[in-house]
């Protein structure tokens, strides 16, 4: 029967029976955000034992092992952004994007102190890699909430 619908229910008294209409109500329908658990705030900082006994106590686990786990994800990343790597690493479910890139090498330059008004030569730096970050929607739409 249609959630929609009246239900008739029958109710019998000493000799006759008398019908009445039920309303069924239509439960809202899960959404995503239902159906995620709910995030508590943290307001004060963790220290890495901190943060590492709260994730043992929530999944059940030993502290060392989710040391381990954190060793093996560190040994991925490296493994993804060292020389011979892929360059680019998605940590899953976080929301964070990790990449190598590479910086162009600079000149070295005459610059003008703003404070003293001295001429001073900037030195020139060699090309490099350097690491960077980048936020993706899971990440934002924490931000947000």
């Amino acid at each position: 029967m249609s959630a929609r619908r009246a239900k008739v229910a029958s109710r019998s008294t000493k000799d006759a029976k008398v019908k009445v209409n039920v309303r069924v109500k239509k439960s809202a329908p899960k959404t995503k955000a239902s159906a995620k658990s709910k995030v508590s705030t943290q307001k004060e900082k963790q220290t890495r034992i901190e943060i590492m006994q709260t994730l043992a106590d929530k999944t059940n686990m030993t502290r060392v092992q989710i040391e381990n786990v954190f060793d093996e994800l560190n040994n991925v990343i490296a493994s993804h952004i060292s020389k011979r790597g892929s360059g680019e690493i998605t940590i899953p479910k976080t929301g964070i994007k990790i990449r190598r890139v590479k910086k162009k090498a600079s000149k070295s330059r005459k610059m003008v102190s703003p404070l003293s008004g001295q001429e001073f030569v900037i030195a020139a730096k060699p090309a490099r890699y350097a690491v960077k970050l980048s936020a993706l929607k899971p990440l934002k739409e924490i931000v947000e909430r």
